[in-house]
């Protein structure tokens, strides 16, 4: 399909007068790597190939981490609004914080091609299961789509549509580990204002929704999008097909489509009114939110429960953890972010994930009451929570987030392993001098904020012992490790 790419929705730039005013978030270090890109990585094995470029599998020289990049050719994007697609995705991705979404750890730019560095899933494209195993059973069906809605909503709250949700755009992180799915390929995401509706065809023939068509809709598009998912992973073929496009467009356009045949008749009738209240007119069609609490959806999508040991140390955790400065945070961040395995915060995620009934891909407030409430009073768990977060929540906004529960929920010692450690030193370190300078620490963390010099160099004398106005890697690691 055509596509007319929407202008970005950017930040509104702030201003740091004072410490307390920094606030430290996954994106602050999702920036331009300068170094030569093969220089950082080897490049392995291809797991696919679109129409600008391809996507590789790489490992970091340094760290031996496995990673995945699109790698963008500059020939083939022949005019200014094919580039501003692929600004677009980074931009995208670096906002958005979610176990369910594709992490993004770094882009790169030379000559000839751009490359966006991100999670590696082994387990290729729900596409290629679909086909393997033909169709789902509802259980296994309400698990996929309950971590697709969950997705959509995140993004939706966050002013995000993704307008192009389909199997091929859903990875599982391990070879047929439905229970861990991730959303990729935003390079025709959009931001929004609410109540405003996007313009521009765009999508997928067999998944566009028909306003799309119009070209006036809304994000709820990605909910038509989504219901024609769950008619595939179902019943194993699309509701609306065709020999080609045109025959396809024109039955999404009538929007007729049936459950005949003899599969239909064994699926449960809240499976069928899900489908229903999916692919419906945009003003009668369910919010991702909506369909999160869809009654088919609680009652199959059975989330994988921690056991009471992985539960109890996350709880603990949460209880022991202090904010107790911003350089910690911030090294914390981006060790957390940037460093950490899938492998190493499995567990955490299903932990996380069961905590946020609602699904929105954060916790608030009285979710963290509902769990605390179960082994403490009401008054000492409310007060308890209280101080939660107030010491987790540091970005303010109301929620615990998904980077923020890891960081305080992982097992300290871990994170901040000497290996990390070096790493995230190196990361401030720009000239490589063994010590880290004011100027150095503005230049990572404060992004595109109007800040004073004042507040760098207060957060260098909190650490400084030698009093020569820089921090060494001794006083780095003592400020980071003295509260262990």
């Amino acid at each position: 399909m055509g596509c007319v790419t929407s202008k970005k929705k950017m930040p509104i730039p702030t201003r740091i007068s004072k410490v307390s005013d920094l606030k430290v978030q996954p994106s602050t270090f999702v920036v331009e790597n300068h170094e030569r890109f093969q220089d950082v990585y080897s490049i392995g094995t291809s797991l696919g190939s679109g129409t600008f470029g391809e996507v590789r599998k790489v490992i970091h020289r340094s760290n031996h981490s496995e990673r995945a990049v699109k790698i963008f050719r500059k020939d083939l994007a022949t005019n200014e609004e094919k580039k501003q697609k692929l600004l677009n995705e980074i931009e995208v991705l670096k906002r958005l914080d979610h176990p369910n979404i594709v992490r993004v750890y770094e882009f790169f730019e030379d000559t000839k091609r751009f490359y966006i560095v991100m999670e590696h899933c082994k387990g290729g494209e729900l596409f290629e299961e679909i086909i393997k195993r033909k169709s789902f059973n509802e259980v296994q069906t309400a698990q996929i789509v309950y971590q697709i809605l969950s997705a959509l909503a995140y993004l939706h709250d966050h002013e995000i549509v993704h307008r192009d949700i389909k199997p091929e755009n859903i990875l599982l992180e391990e070879k047929g580990d439905i229970m861990n799915c991730k959303l990729i390929d935003f390079g025709t995401a959009a931001f929004f204002e609410k109540g405003k509706l996007l313009r521009g065809s765009i999508g997928t023939a067999y998944y566009i929704a028909p306003e799309v068509l119009v070209g006036n809709y809304s994000e709820k598009c990605d909910l038509w999008s989504c219901g024609v998912l769950l008619f595939i992973l179902l019943c194993g073929y699309p509701p609306f097909d065709g020999r080609n496009d045109v025959e396809i467009i024109d039955k999404v356009n009538r929007g007729h489509y049936e459950f005949k045949g003899e599969i239909w008749k064994h699926i449960s009738s809240e499976a069928k009114d899900l489908v229903s209240s999916l692919l419906s007119p945009e003003p009668t069609r369910l919010t991702a939110s909506e369909a999160l609490t869809h009654p088919w959806v609680a009652l199959n999508s059975h989330r994988t429960m921690p056991n009471t040991t992985i539960m109890d140390a996350a709880l603990k955790n949460l209880k022991n953890f202090h904010n107790t400065s911003k350089l910690r945070d911030a090294v914390n961040t981006f060790i957390t972010t940037q460093c950490i395995s899938q492998k190493d915060t499995k567990e955490l995620r299903d932990v996380f994930r069961a905590m946020d009934t609602n699904g929105d891909g954060k916790l608030s407030r009285e979710e963290l009451l509902n769990q605390f409430s179960k082994t403490m009073g009401y008054n000492a768990a409310s007060d308890e929570v209280d101080r939660i977060m107030a010491e987790v929540d540091t970005d303010n906004n109301g929620y615990i987030d998904y980077t923020e529960f890891l960081k305080a929920t992982l097992d300290i010692r871990t994170v901040m392993s000497s290996e990390n450690m070096r790493r995230a030193f190196d990361l401030f370190d720009k000239d490589g001098s063994q010590s880290i300078s004011a100027m150095e620490l503005k230049k990572i963390l404060a992004g595109e904020a109007i800040s004073e010099n004042k507040v760098w160099e207060s957060i260098v004398k909190e650490v400084d012992q030698n009093g020569d106005g820089e921090i060494d890697f001794n006083e780095f690691q003592q400020i980071i490790l003295s509260k262990l």
